[in-house]
């Protein structure tokens, strides 16, 4: 039997085989096609973003005090370039300029566009139609990161004037896209090859591996070697010429690690099948030596009673099925009072559940309609305790759970009955007792709480928030007596008094505060809620390039509700998540109209802080985003900077995953949290929006103007976007635009407005600039 199991698992696993070895080979083609399709799209945002640095770099450099004194007290009537070798003193130091750009070649143009200056460091001196540009080329230059072909060869470069007018000598940085310049763009994620293709895509114009993929050489003649990917035609900044970009991955390496994962899973299979036939042979000489004890023991058991005969098979299998029954009915019976005890208690602190207390509770009751005696009902809840959870971890926050169940216990009498109600939310029985007694257990329990739980070392304090009711004073029934012990410990806790004894008059705000829960969670569902838009103005390019999505909730009977009474409602309720995607959703169908009209504008979304508590929060917005079609270079995401107070580690790595998906983060209200440089370095950010304080008073007040001055330099600095809310007037508009701010949004600019209105207003811009 042996013989024959091994014979028919070796012929299945030989046909096994060969058939999953193809299906897999063909898989992981596919598989790590579609990742390098996808990587593709990173590399090019990379050299997207390493391109457009250059303008904002060299409008730091311009404006630098260094360079506007040396450029008013040089002296350039001498012929010649002056050429430098190393960093003149008109440049930022070396290791200043590898925070911007560090530019193979920097020139200092008098006002008749003539080089007066080079540096060069160890590059050579360039050709002369770099050094000769026509007025076009520097023209083109200004303001932005420009593409030229140039003398056979391609140039990024950026100029800008030095000083605040647009005129006179200017200064010019730039560097050939070459091998060196496209192994930069890439950082550390440059593991691939990359190339820029010629317009039609089908001719190498430069590549990071010069040696293999050669200047001119035809994507025909690579695709033996190399897997290719195409992302278009390169949309930064300005240039002469069409441009695409293009990733190659070899063949041959692709070979290689489908062969190394086929290989290892062959090995694994082989090893699983050789595991599985030792232990079904084990198994199958168990079982055979098994049935010869059972058959020996029936075989004695006969000649006793002068049975010679031996016993049938079939019959040593119903006593084998015997025993196992018995033991089986053995292990459920255990299992059945495992389950029953687990359904009635707490599995972290071992304390009933709030399905025993509530059968405790009904006990009780009917014992107290004869006998009349009154008993107190208290529900607890802990404070500081989701503090404690967030910064210290969940298991910390187990073991003080832990912890409080036995202090409660403790605390009460033997007959009392403490149970755990979900999360540190506890409720408590105590028979037989009044109010009259209240105080006194209520203050023991609040007193018991003022040592600290000592955990790991650790000496937390942690307060605690009774609600106190009495039957039959306070209700008649379990759902009623829960209900306002729940609102009694709500007023305790929201003044801080420790326990409080529930009273009517105070259960009025809880109520409407539990209707407006219930009323939001509706219009939610039911599509009550409306999105209102506000447009955020380019001051460089004088159009509106954004608009920001704001929440609105007209409530048929309560009017217009501010969104800072049901935003932290969606919070506490678990609601934020599916609200954040109904926004987002939102957005998304609104601003697919304004593109389809031609509107190209950026979509801002303010995006909750916990929602960085979902581990799968990017993957979810990667598919909403496939799904609608919407590119995510078109998306900001808004955070206030409450996550500096949050899970910082777990925000960074949920923030570098938007960021790598291309969509832009963007800091709300800076200034007004806790603001931390460390952090804001640390983070994937690419816009910084100054609070509405600082900006409105700015004009009265001599500190909020060198705030937003300050803030605006240092967003500069860091290569961050600067917004400014709270544009009031004219006024306000002219300062910012000197100070040098990107982006305004206020009341000045538009109030928020439907999406009909914003589509309106975007048709009207249109219309003024054709």
């Amino acid at each position: 039997m042996l013989i024959l199991t091994a014979v028919v698992g070796l012929v299945v696993w030989t046909v096994s085989d060969s058939y999953q070895h193809a299906e897999l080979n063909e898989i992981f083609h596919l598989k790590l096609k579609e990742q390098f399709d996808k990587e593709v799209v990173g590399q090019r945002t990379r050299f997207d973003r390493f391109v457009k640095a250059y303008h904002p770099a060299v409008r730091t450099y311009a404006q630098m005090v260094n360079v506007r004194d040396y450029v008013e007290e040089v002296d350039w009537n001498l012929p010649g370039i002056k050429d430098h070798k190393w960093p003149p003193k008109w440049l930022p130091k070396t290791s200043m300029m590898r925070r911007f750009v560090l530019p193979r070649y920097a020139m200092l143009l008098d006002e008749y566009n003539q080089v007066r200056e080079i540096y060069r460091y160890k590059n050579p001196m360039p050709p002369d139609e770099l050094l000769n540009l026509s007025d076009d080329v520097l023209d083109s230059s200004h303001g932005q990161s420009y593409l030229a072909h140039i003398d056979g060869s391609l140039y990024i470069m950026s100029s800008a004037f030095i000083g605040a007018e647009d005129e006179g000598p200017r200064l010019l940085i730039m560097s050939p896209i070459d091998e060196e310049f496209l192994l930069a763009s890439q950082g550390i994620a440059g593991n691939k090859s990359i190339a820029l293709l010629n317009d039609e895509g089908l001719e190498v114009i430069v590549s990071s591996d010069h040696e293999n993929i050669p200047t001119g050489a035809l994507l025909d003649t690579l695709k033996e070697n190399y897997l290719t990917t195409v992302a278009g035609h390169l949309g930064s900044g300005s240039s002469d010429l069409l441009v695409q970009f293009a990733s190659f991955v070899s063949t041959a390496d692709v070979r290689n690690q489908i062969d190394v994962v086929l290989n290892a899973d062959r090995q694994i299979r082989a090893i699983t099948a050789l595991a599985y036939f030792l232990a079904f042979a084990s198994v199958m000489y168990w079982v055979t030596y098994r049935i010869q004890r059972l058959t020996q023991k029936v075989v004695e058991f006969s000649n006793t009673r002068d049975a010679q005969a031996s016993a049938p098979k079939r019959k040593n299998e119903l006593l084998e099925l015997e025993e196992q029954f018995e033991l089986l009915i053995k292990a459920i019976q255990s299992e059945t009072e495992a389950l029953e005890r687990q359904a009635l208690h707490d599995p972290l602190t071992d304390m009933p559940n709030r399905k025993l207390l509530s059968e405790r509770i009904h006990i009780e009751l009917l014992k107290s309609s004869y006998t009349k005696q009154p008993f107190l009902v208290m529900v607890s809840d802990l404070d500081r305790f989701k503090e404690i959870n967030d910064t210290l971890g969940h298991h910390i926050g187990d073991e003080v759970l832990q912890q409080v169940s036995a202090r409660l216990q403790k605390t009460l009498r033997r007959d009392d009955v403490v149970a755990r109600l979900g999360g540190d939310e506890f409720g408590m029985l105590l028979p037989n007792t009044s109010l009259d007694l209240c105080d006194a257990v209520a203050n023991k329990i609040v007193k018991s709480f003022s040592h600290p739980v000592i955990v790991e070392g650790l000496s937390l304090n942690i307060g605690i928030s009774v609600g106190v009711v009495e039957y039959p004073a306070h209700g008649r029934d379990i759902n009623l007596l829960m209900q306002r012990a729940d609102v009694a410990m709500y007023h305790a806790k929201t003044n801080k008094l420790g326990y409080s004894i529930y009273r009517s008059d105070e259960d009025k705000n809880t109520v409407g505060r539990l209707a407006l829960m219930s009323e939001f969670r509706e219009a939610l569902g039911n599509n009550g809620l409306q999105l209102f838009y506000q447009p955020k103005f380019d001051l460089n390019k004088q159009r509106i390039t954004s608009v920001e999505a704001l929440l609105r909730w007209d409530h048929p009977i309560r009017g217009f509700v501010p969104p800072d009474e049901f935003i932290p409602l969606a919070e506490q309720t678990g609601l934020i998540m599916p609200l954040t995607l109904w926004v987002f959703n939102q957005a998304l169908l609104d601003w697919k109209e304004w593109n389809a009209s031609n509107h190209n504008v950026s979509m801002a979304v303010n995006m909750s802080v916990d929602c960085l508590q979902f581990s799968d929060f990017p993957q979810t917005i990667e598919s909403i985003l496939n799904e609608h079609q919407v590119p995510a270079s078109n998306i900001i995401f808004e955070l206030t900077e409450s996550l500096f107070m949050k899970d910082a580690e777990r925000a960074q790595k949920i923030l570098h995953a938007l960021d790598k998906f291309g969509i832009e983060l963007s800091i709300d209200d800076f200034g007004t949290g806790y603001s931390s440089l460390a952090y804001l370095k640390q983070l994937p950010m690419d816009e910084l929006k100054i609070d509405r304080s600082f900006v409105m008073d700015m004009l009265e007040n001599e500190n909020d103007e060198v705030i937003v001055k300050a803030t605006i330099e240092l967003a500069h600095a860091m290569g961050l976007r600067v917004v400014a809310e709270g544009v009031e007037d004219q006024a306000a508009l002219d300062q910012l635009v000197k100070m040098g701010c990107d982006i305004a949004q206020g009341y000045f600019i538009a109030k928020p407005m439907p999406a009909n209105e914003m589509s309106k207003l975007l048709e009207k811009e249109q219309a003024s600039i054709c």
